[in-house]
């Protein structure tokens, strides 16, 4: 067990014994926070991401709204999902996103946080560049509770403490709910491509940070 504190932002790896059956034999990466945790991905969370992508969409209008993806296909997404739990079962990588949950009785599932690699002109690479991170809550109903902010501080802690400390993010000029929580976490603006996204026939700028020291 590595402990970063006692009562925030422990991080828990051992054999499951926390209501996830699929993961006997195998391990979770779990990071306790306050108010929410993170943990690593469950065959429980595949009903909320197919409910979060047929009928409660509304977090798409502010997530990538330019990207125009096929039809959603749910047995697809079943074995996207069920290769993505194998990976992280019985592996002790250093995670690129987790499933966030709050600290409540149901351990409810509200969203993710994920991360990619962007290169030195702050695009897109499948190469390990600048480590960049994202977030989603599409459950309404918990939105302006603090949870994104404490679930962001805790997976920036986890990279940290992995030795990624240079970090970005990237949004667009329109998306104002991420764009508070980015600059109150501390990050400043460090690349403006004017005009970069067309969204409802506007342009807006596309948009990126970089964690402060």
């Amino acid at each position: 067990m590595n402990v970063i504190n006692p009562n925030f932002g422990r991080i828990v790896k051992n054999n499951i014994d926390i209501k996830n059956k699929e993961y006997d034999n195998g391990f979770m990466v779990r990071i306790a926070g306050n108010n929410v945790f993170l943990r690593d991905i469950t065959e429980s969370d595949i009903k909320d991401y197919i409910r979060w992508n047929t009928i409660e969409k509304e977090w798409m209008l502010w997530d990538a709204p330019w990207e125009k993806d096929d039809e959603f296909n749910i047995g697809i997404y079943k074995d996207k999902i069920y290769k993505k739990i194998e990976n992280v079962k019985n592996n002790d990588s250093i995670r690129t996103g987790f499933e966030i949950c709050i600290n409540d009785e149901f351990e409810t599932h509200i969203g993710w946080v994920n991360s990619y690699f962007i290169d030195e002109k702050f695009e897109y690479t499948h190469e390990h560049k600048l480590k960049t991170i994202g977030i989603d809550i599409p459950e309404l109903r918990v939105r302006r509770n603090g949870f994104g902010t404490e679930a962001w501080i805790l997976f920036i802690k986890y990279l940290k403490e992995n030795g990624i400390n240079e970090i970005y993010t990237q949004t667009w000029s329109g998306n104002y709910p991420v764009l508070g929580l980015i600059k109150k976490i501390g990050f400043i603006e460090c690349n403006r491509n004017i005009g970069y996204r067309k969204i409802g026939g506007n342009k807006y700028d596309g948009l990126t940070f970089k964690l402060g020291k």
